[in-house]
């Protein structure tokens, strides 16, 4: 279908001046809290974000989803856990350039690391954006694995250096979102990487299964190719203790079933929303609210 004028017109700015102002302020961020300590520019990031966040659109879409979400609540907490987690991003966002040195500095705790340790074939550690969720495949380097991911580009794709620089550290392989993941994950595990996924997105693809009691399309894949290929997957759980602090859990490995049909599947996968779920619900400042979780809809 050909393009309009006025969306090819909405394109070339956006690309001309919206994509080098976008990429000119992300890596001005990000050679700044690389110069600083970590602690300083964790701190700093979680200032900034905390003072500018709230007067972005994005703001209204994560109340939207809160109030989804967890219904009960006033609007005094829900001021509350946004507060929280736009100081959690900023922190993210600031200790962006240091993740790969901060078990190095004595600043993430890793509990259950032996589930992985002695592991002979690959496997799947899924966790969720929360705390700061780059910290989790540490816990795999820890141990002397490789990590593999998949990714989603950038819309800016001037700001895509900064995604790749991230899987330079894991050793591992990276996929692109889509058919390649798919092949990617049975490759990977079968050359004994830990795969690392983040399964508390909205995925077109997914299933539906139940999140916070509202459905929500739901990754699905890893899950049949578990079980399928006998490979394991652990909960990989990440939580922000305070400041620039962290701990990771693994868990010990999900019972899986024997089969991969639909319904059993679908029981799985609303095992782990639910373990997501119940994260949230510990801390909601430290996940991301503005994600689309149950789509355009909210």
């Amino acid at each position: 279908m050909a393009l309009s004028a006025a969306v090819r017109i909405k394109r070339a700015l956006r690309q001309m001046i919206l994509w080098p102002l976008e990429a000119t302020v992300g890596f001005t961020l990000f050679g700044l809290a690389r110069l600083l300590p970590v602690g300083a520019a964790s701190a700093l990031m979680g200032w900034v974000l905390s003072s500018l966040a709230p007067l972005t659109p994005w703001q209204a879409r994560a109340r939207r989803n809160l109030a989804y979400a967890l219904p009960d609540i006033d609007s005094a907490e829900q001021d509350r856990i946004l507060a929280g987690m736009w100081n959690n991003l900023g922190r993210v966002i600031g200790e962006y350039p240091h993740v790969g040195r901060l078990d190095r500095l004595g600043r993430v705790e890793f509990v259950g690391l032996d589930h992985i340790k002695h592991l002979d074939s690959g496997g799947f550690l899924i966790g969720a954006h929360i705390g700061n969720w780059e910290v989790g495949p540490l816990a795999a380097l820890a141990v002397g694995k490789q990590v593999a991911a998949i990714y989603r580009p950038l819309n800016n794709p001037l700001l895509a250096g900064l995604l790749e620089r991230r899987q330079t550290a894991y050793g591992g392989d990276i996929y692109r979102k889509g058919r390649e993941a798919a092949l990617g994950m049975v490759a990977s595990v079968r050359k004994g990487q830990m795969m690392c996924l983040l399964v508390d997105q909205q995925l077109r693809e997914g299933m539906s299964i139940p999140f916070f009691g509202r459905p929500a399309r739901t990754s699905i894949s890893h899950i049949k190719l578990a079980i399928k290929k006998q490979v394991p997957i652990f909960y990989m759980r990440t939580e922000r203790l305070d400041g620039c602090r962290f701990r990771v859990t693994i868990s010990a490995p999900l019972t899986l079933p024997k089969t991969a049909d639909d319904p059993t599947v679908s029981a799985v996968a609303a095992d782990i929303n639910a373990e997501i779920e119940r994260w949230i619900r510990q801390d909601p400042t430290q996940w991301f609210w503005p994600h689309r979780r149950w789509g355009k809809s909210v």
